[in-house]
């Protein structure tokens, strides 16, 4: 295998939403992770590497570009870089959320060469647990209870950053970089000899690799190529969680991990639960109409009002003293920008740095002030920002619900009581069941009404 030490696979996750789900779909198998918020000392690093067997480090990657996106990649990657791990993973969104401008892969590839050197290049973007596929090189996501082909997805095609015009991936790519890719069909994957060969090609050609998958099956025998590839040639794979699951398995099955450890799947419930929602999903629109039709409490942030420094602070206090109010009665907050594409303002560009900042100054003056236990950050972009300014140095997997990926992380914050053990859970725009919120509050073991 690529590694005798503790460590086998180091990550760079472009949002924090995804970085904390790919390290959940490695938790779930009993692998031992940990993800980092903040860029930490090397000396840290090393450390750790001897005490997991996987380390990610939560980015923003996806929602920057030019100089600002290779600053970005270089924080990370110059740390990743010295570990000598063979097998590195740019976990991507699950629906391929980039451009020629923002999040570019192109961009990514080129970066990870000057501080990797060559190494092989397999993409997989399919995670059939999400409803993500990948068929004869096309990409679909599950929307409400249809499978969509990416641009024609009700969402992805309109994203407000990185809208999804074409949903070839080679041809995505080929706006993006010069690296030719090969499309590794369903055929292929399903007869190992097959792939085997087009796939070593491939590589010894120079060329990259985009991977279908329609069923945990493919992916497994994804991941069981790859890895044993990375014992000879190091790989930089473009991947969503579901490569993380597949690997996480395969180390479980082949006995890998040191040590076997049961995972929790049981969230308890909380009374009181805050939601900051910095998303335009559609899906996400309907998790809030979800939670106001349970009597939730809501509050909306206008950003007509926040895009200035000067009204900024006077609305973020105000949401704050809303949810407090709301929380002190008993009433689960949620507190939002847009609904859906419903109030998005598309004439006033709020950067989600911005955003970011003000939900996080929200987060520590409700939790001071009403102890709260739990808070969910919705929307890649923004939670991203929030998460990563909130003060805390890093995060563990603190339940894992294979349900409705609605995990619990907790903040590793020494020194900062405030924020130290807060509960979070991080969710993408696209991700979960109407009922996700509800859910985050009343848990799988409950004690509270919804």
């Amino acid at each position: 295998m690529p590694s005798t030490a503790k460590l086998k696979a180091v990550f760079y996750g472009d949002d924090f939403t995804g970085s904390s789900e790919n390290l959940a779909q490695f938790h779930r198998s009993g692998v031992e992770g940990k993800l980092y918020l903040a860029r930490p000392a090397l000396e840290k690093v090393v450390a750790d590497s001897h005490s997991y067997d996987v380390l990610g480090f939560a980015g923003t990657a996806r929602a920057l570009s030019g100089a600002e996106l290779d600053a970005e990649l270089d924080s990370a990657f110059s740390i990743m870089s010295r570990l000598n791990t063979a097998f590195v993973q740019y976990k991507i969104c699950s629906t391929f959320d980039s451009s020629p401008t923002i999040g570019s892969y192109g961009a990514v590839l080129s970066r990870a060469a000057a501080h990797f050197g060559q190494r092989d290049v397999p993409v997989l973007a399919a995670t059939p647990d999400f409803g993500r596929y990948t068929c004869f090189g096309n990409h679909f996501a599950r929307f409400a209870d249809k499978i969509e082909r990416l641009d024609r997805h009700p969402s992805m095609s309109s994203h407000p950053k990185t809208p999804m015009h074409e949903a070839d991936l080679r041809m995505h790519l080929a706006g993006q970089t010069k690296k030719q890719f090969v499309n590794v069909t369903l055929p292929m994957i399903r007869n190992r000899a097959t792939m085997d060969e087009c796939v070593l090609k491939s590589f010894r050609d120079g060329a990259g690799v985009i991977f279908d998958g329609v069923e945990n099956a493919d992916l497994a025998a994804v991941a069981d190529l790859l890895w044993g590839r990375a014992s000879t040639q190091p790989i930089f794979a473009l991947a969503a969680q579901g490569l993380a699951q597949q690997l996480g398995e395969l180390w479980a099955r082949r006995g890998l991990l040191s040590a076997s450890r049961p995972v929790n799947t049981k969230i308890t419930s909380v009374e009181k639960l805050l939601v900051l929602s910095g998303s335009c999903a559609l899906q996400t629109g309907r998790q809030i109409a979800a939670a106001e039709a349970a009597g939730w409490n809501m509050v909306h942030l206008d950003v007509a009002k926040i895009a200035s420094d000067e009204q900024g602070f006077a609305a973020a206090h105000k949401a704050a003293l809303e949810a407090i109010e709301g929380l002190d009665r008993g009433r689960p907050t949620v507190i939002y920008t847009a609904r859906g594409n419903s109030g998005r303002v598309v004439d006033v560009e709020v950067p989600a740095e911005r955003l970011g900042a003000i939900y996080c100054n929200i987060a520590r003056k409700v939790r001071s002030a009403v102890s709260l236990p739990r808070v969910v950050f919705s929307g890649g972009d923004s939670s991203s920002y929030a998460v990563r300014t909130v003060g805390a140095e890093a995060l563990e997997i603190a339940v894992f619900d294979e349900v409705q990926n609605c995990h619990v992380c907790r903040l590793d914050a020494p020194g900062d009581p405030e924020i130290d053990g807060l509960e979070v859970m991080l969710k993408g725009g696209q991700i979960g069941a109407d009922d996700f919120f509800l859910r985050a509050r009343k848990g799988t073991v409950h004690s509270v009404a919804a």
